[in-house]
């Protein structure tokens, strides 16, 4: 072949559209060269379906487009062309105000397209502005996780990356996500949620000291004073718990001692900051955020954790009678609440859909609906956003598809309905059952703990009163020595504020205030 018939050829392949539609038919018949094409596949002759379609799209036919486009995906010998007339399909969808359906028809392009397709940039434009508007972009993670990421263009990889990110995250894949997040740029609103969870991937990858960057680069990233999102409350809550794991119990308690009262985050970090108070050695100060844990303004709260580090500080500090007073106290709650729990995890087995729909039906009309479970446990996912972002979802599907129902123009009749029905039942049946299995695989892991926690709350009452029977009869044989009393001594009370001796009243305003100065009541027993 020669060199000019070369540099031809590759002229005539960087000028060939990508795409065939809605392009201008060329009418050269010139084979001169031939014999280097024989590799490549021709495609088909457009069918008169397919022609017809293009010029309803141009005329801004939708309807009748949209139903001339879907009789071409029908037909097989059209097939070459079947991922470019997604894309059309798709686009008619959304300007007939079929939002969900034109974004599941997105993702079949994303999933189906090659990636030198000429329609796949204005793909990604159309698909991620809707997924944003939508807050659905997780339905396109799957077909943008098959594209290079240098397809996406300037403006686009944020949220693009943040979902495929976040997709592999919630699937486990932490490696995977990792890399997805780390490119997601720092001029978009979701840099600081992708470097959050790139850290918390590297916390459940064991790499807390790795997981420190991240996260204070989210919180940095963040709006502290934020009222529509807690992205800054969570990286920071986050970064107290990577400070805790590596041991740096100070820093740690900074960052637990740093969310706000307001937060729903609150009362977990209070409870953090009390353990890593207990690590430190420094009793009173986990004691002080346990007092406020325990307040009944928190009696709704799941934390039989909370509970028992507070019995074990007593037991540390030799106060075996409050102590087992506290764990029948908490023996008599909990083993009811173990029991109920584990009716309901019976139950959601064979329908964890009923499991979502009661937890969607409590967080945002406040009324049980289908399983019951226990109050306290139920407010354990109080924060948890998916439940609404999902629920809103299917009710947006069910009001989409009833509105086409109303119209009664005839396209409610037609294939490409039943299609988009039946394709958009399976997204329902997919997320619901998804967010079902998962809580469910909480509340059994929440159960074991629980189960784990009422066996070793039976071994502490012995252990409560051996060591109790081991004072009395250290006493009564003359082997004890003077009581060795400490007290946390805070003589210096600082300008503005006094100190008010807790007499069993709590007070909404003084929650996370309380100061503990607590007495050690442990003797030294004299060995014979």
């Amino acid at each position: 072949m020669s060199q000019r018939l070369l540099l031809l050829l590759t002229a005539a392949l960087l000028v060939l559209p990508a795409s065939p539609l809605l392009a201008q038919e060329e009418a050269s018949e010139d084979t001169e060269g031939a014999e280097g094409e024989e590799g490549l596949e021709e495609p088909p002759e457009r069918s008169r379906q397919l022609k017809k379609a293009l010029k309803q799209v141009k005329k801004k036919e939708w309807a009748l487009g949209s139903l001339s486009l879907y009789k071409v995906l029908e037909d097989p010998e059209q097939s070459w062309y079947h991922a470019e007339v997604r894309y059309y399909l798709a686009y008619c969808l959304e300007q007939m105000g079929m939002s969900y359906s034109a974004l599941e028809e997105y993702n079949r392009f994303l999933l189906d397209t090659q990636p030198d397709s000429s329609l796949l940039p204005k793909a990604l434009r159309r698909s991620v502005s809707l997924g944003r508007q939508m807050d659905a972009g997780w339905i396109l993670a799957p077909g943008l996780s098959k594209l290079d990421t240098s397809l996406v263009t300037a403006g686009f990889q944020g949220p693009a990356m943040y979902w495929v990110g976040r997709w592999h995250y919630e699937n486990g894949n932490y490696l995977v996500a990792r890399a997805y997040l780390s490119i997601v740029p720092k001029d978009t609103e979701f840099y600081a949620q992708a470097r959050m969870l790139e850290g918390i991937s590297m916390t459940r990858e064991g790499k807390p000291v790795d997981a420190i960057a991240p996260l204070t680069a989210a919180l940095q990233a963040a709006d502290a004073e934020s009222t529509t999102d807690n992205i800054w409350e969570v990286a920071n809550i986050n970064l107290g718990r990577a400070y805790y794991a590596i041991g740096n119990f100070e820093r740690s308690i900074e960052h637990f001692e740093r969310t706000p009262r307001d937060s729903p985050l609150w009362f977990e970090s209070l409870y953090e900051a009390a353990w890593s108070y207990f690590r430190l050695g420094r009793l009173s100060g986990a004691l002080s955020h346990l007092q406020t844990v325990d307040s009944p303004f928190f009696d709704g709260v799941y934390h039989p954790d909370a509970t028992l580090l507070r019995i074990l500080l007593f037991y540390y500090l030799c106060k075996y009678v409050d102590g087992q007073d506290m764990l029948n106290d908490f023996t008599e709650e909990h083993y009811a609440i173990a029991e109920e729990l584990d009716k309901a995890i019976k139950k959601a087995e064979g329908s964890p859909e009923k499991l979502f729909e009661a937890l969607y039906t409590w967080k945002t009309a406040r009324k049980d609906a289908g399983l019951r479970l226990p109050d306290p446990v139920k407010q354990w996912f109080a924060t948890d956003e998916s439940l609404v972002r999902i629920g809103d979802y299917v009710a947006g599907i069910d009001a989409e598809m009833a509105a086409i129902d109303r119209n009664r123009t005839g396209w409610e009749r037609s294939a490409l309905r039943e299609d988009l029905g039946r394709a958009l039942e399976e997204r329902k049946r997919v997320a619901v059952d998804g967010k079902g299995r998962a809580v469910l695989a909480k509340l059994r892991g929440m159960h074991i703990v629980l189960q784990e926690h009422l066996g070793n709350s039976e071994l502490y009452k012995i252990e409560m009163i051996t060591a109790e029977k081991n004072i009395y009869d250290a006493a009564y044989q003359g082997r004890l020595t003077d009581k060795m009393s400490t007290r946390k001594a805070d003589s210096s009370v600082p300008e503005g504020y006094r100190f008010w001796p807790f007499q069993g009243e709590y007070w909404l305003d003084e929650l996370g205030w309380y100061e503990v100065n607590t007495i050690n009541e442990c003797l030294i027993i004299q060995k014979l």
